[in-house]
């Protein structure tokens, strides 16, 4: 069987209630934090349960193996890496399965979102098991991913079970910013709101986590951080915390999650957005987990997809570092010889390098053995561009979630392949949905983009976002100055574009004369959660310059950056490019202090940058 069973739904019992029934339930597991919080759980409810993992001892493996071949446990989890031990899956097989549960089982999908070499040799392993029954389950998988799962499995025949991907009980919203200074700020004033309530902020990078759990603390708030870079003590005690309620916020990376099953998480906070949808929504489904209502929050930037993007960049990598790693692992052992347990080493593409060394007949389809020692062999490189390529359109999708104008809920819904109905009601689209006095108005500002996209030969996001397209239809400015309080519209943009923009609103206003009046532009709207504005991408170039200019200054009175001027102060100045003291003092952020400790300074540098600007026109 393959099961596609949401967050929350209770997995677990598909292969506990047989354990209890039948007893010699093998559970294979990628993530050791699972293993021991189920363990715990079930042998404290009296199920004879336990565990075989790379924390253990020898000795600790041996007496644990010993107990299930013997029949004093009923149910036994292991990982995907132990399966490599011969002797280990022999025993087993001695000893007899009646049930095979293989969690998280997107990881032996090369189209799923968290790839793991090591689950290519389970459809080996069950079948020297003699091919019990089985059950793949996971919590998010595509049409797509489905079909490779049981096709690598072996499980082309089996029942498939999938039920609705749909939490009704999350609220889904996107908080748009410029940079980390207004991130930061969005995220301390956030959680602040929701000090007391258990929560999650998930980031890129190990830095970051330790960074914004000390920001946290700082502000008050009972944080702390967790990254696979931690020592496993370190790691399982922080983890302990945070489920004893004794940790309020944990400032994560992806590592963290995995099989947590804290019921009580309030809200969950991507502070940087991840490659895939699959995987927002993964960890987005670790919250509210005993059904009550909590919030899912994607902080979205400008530069939200630069992460992503070299990260793909980093897992697929060229030709020639393929030639280089097989070289490596051909110098080390030869033909017939085991992959090394430390395979390829330190490197990025490992994952991707194995899948071509497999299609080009030089590793088995388990990737545990070598097939050929020739340094020189041809290595087939099709599938590494061809899993780049679907990573870049998984990507698009996940910017698609960011950006869109309609249901954050049927979008994602309609991702996994499942019907959607007009308005969830829950997301802060449909929150803040303009009915239909302005649907129709910003459908039409979104064609009327394609068009100057095509006649400026721009991209259709450089010209303005889809958020701004509603923004637009919501305020139906009148003005040039009305358009400039419009979120996303900066002075260049107005220039560029604002003309057709407000003849645009003018005809549709006049097809329309009973509209009800025009919205409020800015603050007045019912947000899931607080919006703030970014910069127009037209400024990006100051901005950046702008943001060099601080951090030398900040180096040069020892201070930190944003004690110069944050993010928004930057990106307001990029915007407005005051020419004198005056015009400085109007910009936001720009109090008396500032303006006579770094207005002469900052004056300076975007004069310079226009001067260069005008000599490169």
């Amino acid at each position: 069987m393959l099961a596609v069973l949401p967050t929350g739904s209770g997995k677990s019992m598909t292969y506990v209630l047989p354990a209890l029934i039948s007893g010699r339930v093998l559970v294979v597991s990628p993530h050791i934090a699972l293993m021991q919080d189920q363990v715990e759980s079930l042998v404290a409810n009296g199920i004879a349960a336990a565990f075989i993992n790379s924390n253990l001892t020898n000795s600790e493996k041996r007496n644990t193996y010993i107990a299930f071949r013997d029949g004093a446990l009923d149910l036994l989890y292991t990982s995907p890496e132990s399966l490599a031990n011969q002797r280990f899956v022999t025993g087993l097989a001695c000893a007899g399965i009646n049930l095979l549960a293989i969690d998280e089982a997107h990881c032996v999908s090369e189209w799923g979102h968290t790839f793991r070499p090591d689950y290519l040799r389970l459809d080996s392993v069950r079948k020297q098991l003699g091919s019990p029954r089985t059950i793949a389950l996971t919590a998010t998988a595509t049409s797509l991913a489905r079909d490779d799962i049981a096709r690598r499995l072996g499980l082309d025949h089996a029942v498939r079970v999938v039920h609705s991907v749909d939490r009704p009980n999350l609220t889904f919203a996107v908080n748009f910013g410029g940079g980390n200074s207004e991130k930061q700020d969005f995220l301390l004033d956030y959680c602040g709101k929701r000090r007391g309530k258990s929560g999650i902020v998930y980031v890129g990078s190990r830095k970051r986590t330790e960074e914004l759990a000390e920001l946290l603390s700082g502000a008050g708030l009972n944080a702390a951080h967790y990254h696979a870079g931690m020592g496993a003590k370190d790691r399982s005690e922080v983890q302990r915390r945070f489920m004893t309620d004794r940790v309020d916020v944990m400032v994560a990376t992806n590592a963290f999650g995995l099989g947590v099953d804290k019921p009580d998480v309030r809200f969950i906070v991507h502070h940087d957005m991840p490659a895939r949808l699959e995987a927002y929504y993964q960890e987005s489904g670790r919250a509210g987990r005993d059904g009550e209502p909590a919030e899912c929050v994607l902080i979205y930037t400008p530069y939200s997809a630069a992460g992503p993007r070299r990260f793909i960049d980093r897992d697929h990598p060229p030709a020639s570092e393929l030639r280089m790693a097989w070289r490596r692992l051909c110098a080390g052992v030869g033909p017939g010889s085991r992959m090394p347990e430390s395979r390829l080493g330190r490197f990025d593409g490992e994952v991707m390098a194995v899948r071509a060394f497999q299609e080009s007949g030089l590793l088995d389809s388990a990737a545990d053995f070598l097939l050929s020692d020739n340094p020189d062999a041809v290595i087939d490189s099709t599938v590494v561009d061809r899993h780049r390529e679907h990573e870049f359109e998984m990507l698009k999708r996940m910017l698609g979630y960011a950006q869109t104008l309609g249901c954050r809920r049927n979008y994602i819904l309609e991702y996994f392949g499942e019907k959607s109905t007009d308005s969830c009601g829950n997301c802060d689209n449909c929150l803040n949905s303009a009915g239909g006095n302005g649907s129709g108005l910003a459908e039409r500002i979104i064609r009327l983009r394609s068009d100057l996209a095509r006649k400026n030969r721009m991209d259709p996001v450089d010209v303005f976002e889809d958020r701004t397209a509603r923004e637009i239809a919501d305020a139906r400015p009148g003005s040039e100055a009305e358009l400039l309080e419009v979120w996303g519209i900066g002075p260049v943009r107005a220039r560029r574009f604002g003309k057709q923009l407000l003849a645009e609103v003018r005809n549709w206003e006049a097809e329309h004369p009973d509209a009800a009046p025009r919205a409020t532009a800015g603050p007045a709207r019912k947000d899931a959660v607080n919006h703030s504005r970014r910069p127009d991408h037209a400024d990006i170039p100051l901005f950046d310059v702008l943001r060099e200019w601080r951090k030398a200054r900040a180096t040069k009175e020892g201070v930190p950056a944003y004690v110069v001027f944050g993010d928004r102060t930057l990106s307001a100045l990029a915007a407005a490019r005051p020419k004198d003291m005056d015009e400085l003092f109007t910009v936001f952020g720009v109090g008396a202090a500032k303006r006579d400790r770094f207005g002469k300074a900052v004056l300076e540098a975007i004069a310079d940058f226009e001067s260069k600007s005008d000599e490169t026109a």
